[in-house]
């Protein structure tokens, strides 16, 4: 029997933490198991709904605006839960008894409502042909960047990680879930396959118009007839969530073991003027459009 060879690994921004490359794509060592397991054993349902995104991108707005759409109750759950929590990353917490519970005790007809990082590619192909709709937010590469920097600064007991080498690694795409164009452009053309049962959004669009946005998201859903949009855009907004009692000071994610804080941040569009040099930007720049090119897609800086 043909000895299997090792997989490729790398140290990631400074910390003991290996990522692992996988069909193309690097992975965190420590959920290899859960993802592993996920890919192999989820069952979906056809009204099941999937969230999908790169980490930093703006999952958890996503997270709390899908909840509320789907749940239009008295009851928020949200006073009481991060997102995080209410909404589990199947490919991190996919082997924890809470994940398992609500998955195997989910009444039938009622759709999950779930999340993922991994890349399209990854997917479990029962996810792929069961019917089930996946929503893909995506965010401008320089923002993505500067979130996800400033979130592993934030939780790493390590001195902190150089803007400057998070730049030269997210060009390279050695990074959880990287490449990052490649998982963009994944979700991207598999929506204009699929799109009925694909939604693609971008972060500014929500940032920009979310009443529009989330009536798109709604109608998608299957839920535009009795949306009350205010209603969702006020429960979700993340500076609200930001201030309630969950999600300040020392309450820890049980699902990922950071702080609930570390979530929230400014949640802005261009905040990347604020720390990339012009020829970090003019960097990034170059690489997206050859990332992009012939594909359709584009990211406004503004």
């Amino acid at each position: 029997m043909e000895k299997q060879q090792p997989l490729p690994t790398e140290s990631f921004w400074g910390t003991h933490h290996e990522v692992c490359q996988v069909e193309g794509f690097w992975y965190m060592a420590g959920f290899m198991e859960a993802m592993a397991a996920f890919r192999s054993e989820f069952e979906p349902r056809k009204d099941d709904i999937l969230l999908t995104s790169f980490t930093k991108i703006g999952s958890t707005w996503l997270k709390a605006l899908c909840y509320n759409i789907l749940d239009q109750e008295e009851n928020d759950i949200l006073l009481k839960e991060n997102p995080h929590c209410v909404v589990p990353t199947l490919d991190i917490t996919f082997l924890q008894d809470r994940v398992q519970h609500m998955l195997l005790n989910s009444p039938p007809g009622r759709g999950r409502l779930l999340h993922t990082h991994l890349p399209c590619s990854y997917l479990p192909e029962k996810a792929r042909s069961s019917g089930c709709k996946l929503v893909y937010v995506a965010r401008n590469p320089k923002d993505t960047l500067v979130s996800l920097w400033h979130f592993h600064n934030k939780n790493v007991e390590v001195d902190q990680f150089p803007l400057e080498s998070a730049v030269e690694t997210f060009c390279s795409g050695v990074m959880p879930f990287g490449p990052f164009y490649e998982h963009v452009v994944g979700y991207w053309e598999e929506s204009k396959k699929r799109p009925d049962e694909v939604l693609f959004l971008k972060y500014e669009d929500l940032c920009r118009n979310p009443e529009e946005q989330v009536r798109k998201l709604a109608s998608f859903l299957s839920r535009e007839k009795w949306i009350d949009v205010e209603k969702v855009l006020w429960r979700s907004s993340l500076n609200r969530l930001k201030e309630l009692e969950v999600n300040t000071g020392e309450v820890v994610n049980e699902g990922q073991h950071f702080r609930n804080s570390t979530y929230f941040r400014k949640g802005t569009v261009g905040d990347w003027k604020n720390y990339l040099t012009s020829d970090m930007a003019r960097r990034i720049d170059q690489l997206t459009r050859v990332k992009l090119q012939g594909t359709g897609l584009s990211f406004d800086d503004e």
